[in-house]
């Protein structure tokens, strides 16, 4: 077996590391400024703020559309260029004692490009770009290192046997395809070979040497979680246990509580940048070691002191122990324990009983839910009623649409209880039995659903509103931006949502009162923009702890959950979380 000769002797390459990526970003924020000028520009021309979900017919029939998927892929590309291209040539310059030199080392990460010039090429960047960040490899781009499939996507997933263990031998497929042709890159960059010779020799060479270097990369990995956790311990675990030892003020416990938790998210962010590096710098070894038969004419950079590292790090602590100092006069104001996120409970009640009746608003109403989202479409004979699916199929066992049944017809039915196949069936309700169930004591976010969701629905419903009084208590959402902003401009007085699960351009310009944004949309940076244009921003469908913690914790006005008990057993756990967390949750909003 092989034995590597090991990378800690590059450690005094960190700083040119450093260097190099932050000049390299900042390179590439100039790209993408212009970038969004271009694209900006493109949305204009078609006098929309933004391209959303609802605008996937449009996107498809338009020149421009076309022209922004290309501006779209064309980033891929770039990142691509930054991300990876860039990452293989710094290994192969430090293992060689070369200098970082950023113009020449981008000119060259460019310059490889024309061996991606093919289909296996644009497939090559589609699955480091898409696919790596849903199957969890470990190289991707960082433009897309938080995509993922949407939870109302892995929710209809998880809830079949057969769809849950497809989807999960799908991905398992696609981790065996990345695994085989992991040095596709290193083949197309260092060996300047055609991408399609270069995948080619990737799968032989790792079909070869795959037990090796399973062994070689796995120590490489171990080696890498015990430095992590050693690092946990020196700049966390025993500061902490000082801090609670020594007799501070509340003051002087926060100041050293946040200085604590900076600097070790600070560290975070530098070993996950470097670890990035040294990876790559590792699979180059394991690389050269197999096609140039155990090459290892490597240079050991020689001993030097880094005064300027030293420096800079003096520098960021110094920053870091004043940051603290500041805020934490004010400690509750900056790290608050939870956000203002009130809960609006999907479909009626989410899984508290039958979906989208009258049941589930009151079982809504009895978890001091503020708000219960429902679903309306228009019967056969011009009566509005309360379901979610295009057919009564899945709810009722009816294979029929709303459209094509009566009223009477309808009433017929009986909606089962999803959670509890016991449970009595309930009939399917209508929007005014909502309406009056919810007055006084619930609010209704009423989605104009389906086929009939056009401007005759949303005149008829908020004629309902005001005719009961309650206008006020509504809020009329739906996936149609035409329908939105119809209601909007005819009704100003009529609170409007709309709803999307992607957006390009700038949603704080949208005609509506409530952004309702898929979980991934909901960034930091969305929301702060959208806050900032007067508008409110909801987040659907937050069913999991992990997404739960996260949005109630941060800077949205709402979540729309199935889950509306867990909510409020997670709103009780960050209201007693630990001071260290509460600043880890406002440093990562950042």
């Amino acid at each position: 077996m092989t034995k590597d000769r090991s990378l800690f002797n590059y450690r005094g390459d960190i700083g040119r590391i450093l260097l190099y990526g932050a000049l390299s970003k900042a390179v590439f924020a100039v790209i993408l400024f212009v970038y969004r000028r271009i694209t900006g520009l493109l949305l204009w021309n078609l006098d929309r703020p933004a391209f959303t979900s609802g605008d996937l017919p449009y996107l498809m029939r338009s020149w421009q559309g076309w022209l922004l998927i290309a501006c779209g892929f064309l980033a891929l590309v770039v990142y691509t260029v930054f991300d990876i291209n860039a990452a293989i040539l710094i290994s192969d310059r430090v293992l060689h004692g070369k200098k970082l030199e950023l113009l020449p080392m981008l000119r060259q990460a460019f310059s490889s490009l024309k061996n991606f010039r093919s289909i296996e090429g644009i497939l090559v960047i589609l699955y480091v770009s898409l696919i790596v960040p849903v199957v969890g490899g470990t190289f991707g781009i960082s433009l897309t290192s938080d995509f993922f499939i949407p939870e109302f996507i892995t929710s209809v997933i998880n809830d079949s046997f057969s769809l849950k263990w497809l989807y999960r031998g799908f991905l398992a497929a696609l981790r065996i395809v990345g695994f085989l042709y992991l040095f596709t890159f290193h083949y197309a960059i260092l060996e300047d070979q055609k991408l399609r010779q270069g995948m080619k020799n990737s799968r032989l060479l790792m079909k070869a040497h795959w037990k090796d270097f399973l062994v070689r990369y796995g120590r490489f990995l171990l080696r890498s979680v015990l430095v992590a956790a050693l690092l946990a311990g020196v700049l966390y675990v025993i500061p902490d246990i000082i801090i609670s030892c020594l007799p501070l003020s509340e003051y002087g416990y926060h100041v050293g509580v946040v200085s604590v938790t900076y600097l070790l998210s600070l560290t975070v962010s530098i070993y996950k940048l470097l670890f990035v590096y040294f990876s790559m710098m590792k699979l180059t070894v394991i690389f050269y070691s197999y096609v140039r038969n155990g090459y290892t004419d490597y240079v050991v950079p020689a001993k030097r002191r880094h005064w300027g590292l030293f420096g800079a790090s003096a520098a960021v602590i110094a920053g870091v122990f004043a940051i603290s100092l500041l805020t934490s006069m004010e400690f509750d104001g900056f790290y608050p324990a939870i956000g203002d996120a009130y809960v609006i409970a999907h479909r009626g009640g989410g899984t508290l009983a039958n979906e989208n009746t009258v049941l589930s608003l009151e079982a809504a109403v009895s978890a001091n839910a503020a708000a219960s989202e429902i679903d309306v479409q228009r019967t056969a004979d011009g009566h509005y009623i309360i379901n979610h699916d295009a057919t009564f199929a899945r709810c009722c066992g009816d294979n029929r649409k709303p459209g094509e049944m009566t009223l009477e017809e309808i009433k017929q039915l009986g909606v089962r209880d999803a959670q509890n196949p016991l449970a009595p069936e309930t009939e399917v309700a209508t929007i005014e039995e909502m309406m009056d169930a919810a007055k006084g004591r619930i609010e209704l976010y009423i989605e104009l659903k389906g086929e009939s969701a056009d401007e005759q629905m949303a005149d008829d419903l908020i004629a309902m509103a005001k005719e009961r009084q309650m206008l006020d208590e509504c809020k009329f959402i739906s996936l149609s931006y035409g329908l939105i902003d119809y209601i909007e401009t005819n009704y100003p007085e009529a609170e409007t949502g709309y709803l999307c699960y992607f957006s390009f351009g700038d949603l704080a310009d949208m005609n509506c009162d409530v952004l309702l944004l898929e979980a991934e949309t909901a960034t930091q940076e969305n929301v702060n923009r959208i806050h900032a244009a007067g508008k409110e921003v909801n987040v659907w469908t937050v069913n999991t702890m992990n997404a739960m913690t996260h949005f109630m914790a941060s800077d949205v006005d709402g979540i729309i959950t199935d889950e509306v008990s867990l909510a409020d057993f997670v709103r009780k756990l960050l209201l007693e979380r630990s001071d260290e967390a509460r600043v880890l949750q406002r440093i990562l909003q950042m």
